[in-house]
Order: C-alpha cells, then structure tokens, then sequence
C-alpha cells in the first residue's frame, strides 16, 4: 500500500479531510487546521531477483494552525495514530515553527515505514 494510501484514512479524519501531498494548493479547502504530507527518502528493498516493490520511506508530516497549543496536541494525535495503526513504524523527530507571512504555526513531524508500490 502506497504512502498515502496508508495516511489519508488515518490522518483525514484528524483534519476533516484536509490532508495534502507535497502543497496545499489555492484551490485546496486551506481552512485550519490542514496536513500536507510528503516522502522525503525511500530505501528500496532489493532481492536478488531485483525491486521487490517494498520500500521503507521517511514521511514528513507538516501540520499547520493558527493555534499554538491546538497545533501541538494535533501533531500528538498524529503520532498516536500512525503509532497505532502502521506496524511497523517510527517516530523519528519534530520540529516547530512559526510561519510570519501565512501567521501559522506549523510542526514537522518525521515518521517512516513500510510502503508497497507496483512496479510493472
């Protein structure tokens, strides 16, 4: 299952379905909070028959809303979820910040795990 595939279902709900890869667009619902997401490196698994399709990927999860702590327990509830439901998985660091010209504030969050991708 690929990355997004394995978020969208957990983390959608967190943020009434506003959950992005890569860019919240001008056209995307950018109503606070929002989640955009993005595969930051993969490490393929490689047999001696070649590409397995598996590939153990580090996600960044960016979360973005014009509250500090609701900001902060948002990104927990992030943690607890992907913690729970993708074995297996790490949580491997965060990171805050304040966004001056769109006044939010955001936490990165860096999680990888398993992903499945069809090669063809």
């Amino acid at each position: 299952m690929k990355a997004g595939d394995r978020l969208y279902p957990l983390l959608g709900p967190l943020v009434d379905g506003r959950i992005y890869p890569m860019i919240a667009t001008e056209s995307a619902d950018q109503t606070r909070p929002y989640i955009i997401w993005q595969i930051i490196s993969s490490i393929p698994e490689v047999t001696d028959d070649g590409v397995t399709g598996h590939e153990w990927v580090r996600v960044q999860i960016d979360i973005y809303h014009d509250d500090y702590d609701e900001c902060t327990d948002l990104a927990h509830k992030v943690i607890g979820s992907i913690s729970d439901n993708i074995h297996p998985s790490e949580y491997e660091n965060s990171q805050q910040s304040y966004e001056t010209e769109s006044k939010l504030f955001r936490q990165s969050l860096d999680v990888e795990f398993w992903q499945t991708t069809p090669f063809t």
